[in-house]
């Protein structure tokens, strides 16, 4: 950064030498170049700056550009920009006073009790400031106040204060109540998360749809049977297949472009007027359309048209490897159906079986998901 404060001015105009000549007069102007025939650079102190601006536009002189260099320049970019400034240290001083408070409270794992019941007691019986929150006192005085929670615990994330529960299980819901937990897929079990209940499967093993993977209870170590809730969280590889034929040879039905319109006009269900064409058509298929023509009209007339295209037999003569690639789409497309939207593709595969002129593409996509699920009918 140059020290020294000067005021770059470069200029365009006729009879420069004179106005330079006026200038120097009272102020002192430096580096005086002559760039062109009509413009025209030069140096002036800093504090000249704007008696020399003023006195160039009051000669109706074209200024190209004005560079102001210094400490003295740099320090008026300071001060023009001090507003900036303020606003900054404001807002930091505003964040940092605030973020010393909660302002937002979660609530998880409540069924029987309402969020607004936790945090109204919360917001009552403890401080918003951070500092002065004690997760141990306020974790007891929430256990004690709710008879619903057997467990609480309290943290604070940023401005948010997190309240974890576990509510008590009454004994009327304990009471026939657990149900198993049952494959809803045909799959290769590839994960278990067991949080409650006896397993009856392991990983690596095959299971079809309905095959029970937890039971709802537990044996202690002295063989007695508890009943628990049923817990877990299961994946397994899914097989999603769809199959697809092709014909070698096949006769489709297509239209000719041949058509021919019969009309009918109708009063009362008796027929008024007919119109019909004649044709000699071997095969074809019957379209109907009927209008209401009573619209502007008082009596209820309907015209009834009848299109009868001509159709026709086409052998389709067409093998397996040219419309290999479109059989092997198709299938893929069929079996996308099958799977849910957030299910992870593990890989995918296809296999053919050629049967006297029909080739049968089957197409699998395997796919991990959480299979299992508590069937209360059991």
């Amino acid at each position: 950064m140059k020290i020294k404060s000067r005021c770059k001015i470069l200029i365009k105009g006729l009879n420069q030498e004179r106005i330079l000549n006026v200038l120097s007069s009272f102020v002192e102007l430096f580096e005086i170049d002559r760039i062109e025939k009509s413009t025209t650079s030069f140096k002036c102190f800093y504090k000249d700056r704007k008696k020399v601006l003023k006195f160039l536009k009051d000669k109706n002189i074209e200024i190209l550009s004005v560079q102001n260099e210094g400490i003295f320049a740099y320090l008026d970019k300071f001060w023009v920009s001090y507003g900036i400034w303020s606003a900054i240290i404001a807002f930091v001083a505003c964040f940092a006073f605030q973020y010393q408070f909660i302002i937002n409270f979660n609530v998880f794992g409540i069924e029987k009790l309402t969020e607004t019941q936790v945090v109204e007691f919360v917001k009552q019986n403890s401080s918003r400031k951070k500092s002065e929150i004690i997760l141990k006192d306020l974790e007891l005085s929430i256990y004690e106040n709710f008879d619903e929670i057997s467990f609480v615990s309290c943290s604070i994330r940023g401005q948010t204060l997190i309240v974890n529960i576990k509510e008590k299980l009454l004994p009327s819901v304990m009471e026939n109540q657990f149900f198993p937990i049952v494959a809803e897929e045909d799959a290769k079990i590839t994960k278990i998360e067991l949080t409650s209940g006896t397993l009856c499967v392991a990983v690596g093993d095959y299971v079809k749809k309905g095959d029970v993977l937890v039971q709802p209870f537990v044996e202690d170590a002295s063989g007695n049977i508890k009943q628990v809730e049923a817990k877990a969280q299961i994946c397994g590889e899914v097989y999603n297949q769809a199959s697809i034929d092709h014909y070698d040879k096949k006769i489709e039905i297509r239209r000719t472009g041949r058509m021919v319109e019969l009309h009918q006009i109708e009063l009362f269900g008796l027929k008024v007027y007919s119109f019909s064409e004649e044709f000699d058509f071997k095969m074809y298929e019957v379209e109907h359309q009927e209008t209401n023509l009573a619209k502007n009209l008082l009596l209820p007339f309907v015209l009834r048209k009848t299109f009868v295209y001509e159709i026709e037999e086409v052998l389709i003569e067409k093998s397996f490897e040219q419309a290999k690639e479109e059989c092997v789409e198709k299938a893929r497309q069929k079996a996308l159906k099958n799977c849910e939207d957030c299910d992870i593709i593990l890989y995918e595969f296809y296999t053919t079986r050629q049967l006297s002129g029909v080739t049968i593409v089957t197409y699998c996509i395997v796919t991990e998901q959480n299979i299992g699920g508590v069937v209360s009918d059991c």
